[in-house]
C-alpha cells in the first residue's frame, strides 16, 4: 500500500512513461489478490473468532481492512485510466520511428492526460502530474539521444561535417520545445488546477536541452571559421589581414 509510483524516479534510473503503468498495474493486480484473500471464508471465521473473544486485533486489523479496499479502487482506477496512454507512449519511446514524427504524439497525450484529470476521482492530483510528465520528459530525452548522442556529433564535427550535426541538434531542441508548447497549452485549459512549479516539471528537459544549446553554439562556430577559409581580403592591406584571419 505503501508504495509509490515516484520511488522509481527517486532511483535515479529516469523511467519513462511506461513504467507508471506497469507499476498501476502491478500494484492493482497486487491489492486485488489481497482483497481476494482477505474475503475467504478462512479469513472471515477467523476474524468471527477475534471478534466473540473481543481481542485486541479486531479495530485495527478492520481499519487495515478498508484501507487495503481504498488503496485497491485507487490502484483500479488509475490503471484503467492510464491504460488510454499506452499506445501513445509506446509510439513515443519507439527508436524505430522518426524523431519529428514524436512532436506529433504531444497534442494527444496532453489532451488524454488532461481528460484523464477531469473524470479520474484518484489520478488527478499534483503528485501524479509531476511524475508523469517528468517521465515523459525522460522518453523525450531518450528519443533524443537516441538519434543524436554526444560520440555522433563530435565523430561529424571529426568528419568535418558540422552543419549535420547542427541541423540535428536543432531538430533535438526543436522536439523538446513542442512538448513544453503542449504542456502550456494544455495547463491553460485545466481552469487553473495544473497548479505546478516548472521547474518540478522540466528539471531534467531544460539541462538537457541547454548541453544541446551549447553545443549547437559549437558546430555553429565551427561553420563560421570554416567560412573564413575561403575567404580572401582584398586592397593594399588585404594580405596582412588574410593572413591574421588564417
Amino acid at each position: 500500500m505503501k508504495q509509490d509510483p515516484e520511488s522509481a524516479l527517486k532511483s535515479g534510473n529516469h523511467p519513462d512513461p511506461l513504467t507508471e503503468i506497469t507499476f498501476w498495474k502491478n500494484k492493482s493486480e497486487n491489492l486485488n489478490s489481497i482483497c481476494q484473500q482477505l474475503s475467504s471464508e478462512k479469513i472471515k471465521k477467523v476474524l468471527k473468532f477475534l471478534e466473540q473473544n473481543k481481542s485486541t486485533y479486531t479495530g485495527p486489523f478492520s481499519k487495515l481492512q478498508k484501507e487495503v479496499q481504498i488503496a485497491r479502487s485507487e490502484a483500479n482506477e488509475n490503471y484503467k485510466y492510464l491504460q488510454t496512454l499506452v499506445d501513445l507512449f509506446n509510439e513515443l519511446t519507439d527508436n524505430a520511428k522518426e524523431l519529428a514524427e514524436a512532436a506529433d504524439l504531444f497534442v494527444p497525450i496532453m489532451h488524454t492526460i488532461l481528460l484523464i484529470w477531469t473524470y479520474s476521482q484518484h489520478y488527478n492530483t499534483p503528485s501524479r502530474l509531476v511524475v508523469l510528465i517528468r517521465e515523459i520528459c525522460n522518453a523525450i530525452i531518450n528519443r533524443c539521444r537516441h538519434y543524436i548522442n554526444g560520440e555522433t556529433i563530435f565523430g561529424m564535427i571529426k568528419n568535418e561535417e558540422p552543419h549535420e550535426a547542427h541541423q540535428k541538434l536543432t531538430l533535438a531542441l526543436d522536439v523538446c520545445s513542442k512538448f513544453k508548447d503542449a504542456y502550456f497549452e494544455y495547463k491553460s485549459m485545466a481552469k487553473n488546477q495544473w497548479k505546478i512549479t516548472t521547474n518540478a516539471l522540466f528539471v531534467r528537459l531544460d539541462s538537457f536541452s541547454e548541453r544541446c544549446q551549447d553545443i549547437m553554439h559549437l558546430t555553429s562556430t565551427i561553420m563560421q571559421f570554416k567560412k573564413l577559409e575561403k575567404i580572401d581580403i582584398g586592397n593594399t592591406k588585404g594580405k596582412t589581414l588574410s593572413a591574421t584571419v588564417l
